[in-house]
């Protein structure tokens, strides 16, 4: 009984381990470019998801029709606002991703940002205080290119991280006393 709990304590460990790898690479994803709120050209040497993220608030709303498009060649790619907006801290002002897309052919893209004015930025999260701040000016507010995972990754190493050395703890105390179930 002692060697089928350490095996599922190794198990456990093996979960925490990807899942940490999972959380730091999506901690160190790469800044690619800062953006001009007019029109950019930006040269993506790797294919991949990137992602659009709005630097001065860690509250972003679209409020009616502001958009990125994205072309290649002519060529628009499909940029989805994304339901879980993580933030990040860049230049110690905090950001928020926003919207995400993937890259799958190399070479230079066109960033166009279409209706800034209709994106609503707040200092902070909290309901309760936000309701009385004012959106910030669109001088104040920044946009970045980085690259980024999908939210499916992210939320998947987070569960391996907590389950897996929850595990891993249970399996190793159950290897030492076996007595504690029954």
């Amino acid at each position: 009984m002692q060697i089928i709990f350490l095996l599922i304590g190794i198990i456990g460990l093996v979960m925490f381990v990807f899942g940490i790898k999972t959380l730091i690479k999506n901690y160190r994803n790469e800044i690619i470019s800062e953006l001009k709120l007019t029109e950019n050209e930006i040269n993506f040497q790797k294919i991949g998801t990137y992602s659009i993220s709005v630097v001065g608030g860690s509250y972003a709303n679209n409020l009616g029709n502001f958009e990125t498009q994205i072309t290649h060649n002519e060529t628009k790619l499909n940029t989805i606002e994304k339901n879980l907006k993580f933030k990040f801290h860049y230049k110690g002002r905090l950001a928020t991703e926003f919207y995400s897309f993937e890259i799958e052919n190399l070479g230079i893209h066109k960033i166009f940002i279409k209706n800034i004015e209709d994106l609503e930025v707040k200092e902070s999260m909290l309901v309760s205080k936000r309701l009385f701040q004012k959106k910030l000016p669109i001088e104040k507010i920044g946009l970045i290119v980085k690259e980024t995972s999908s939210s499916s990754k992210f939320i998947i190493g987070l569960l391996m991280t907590v389950f897996g050395i929850n595990i891993s703890i249970w399996g190793i105390i159950l290897t030492f006393n076996p007595q504690l179930i029954g």
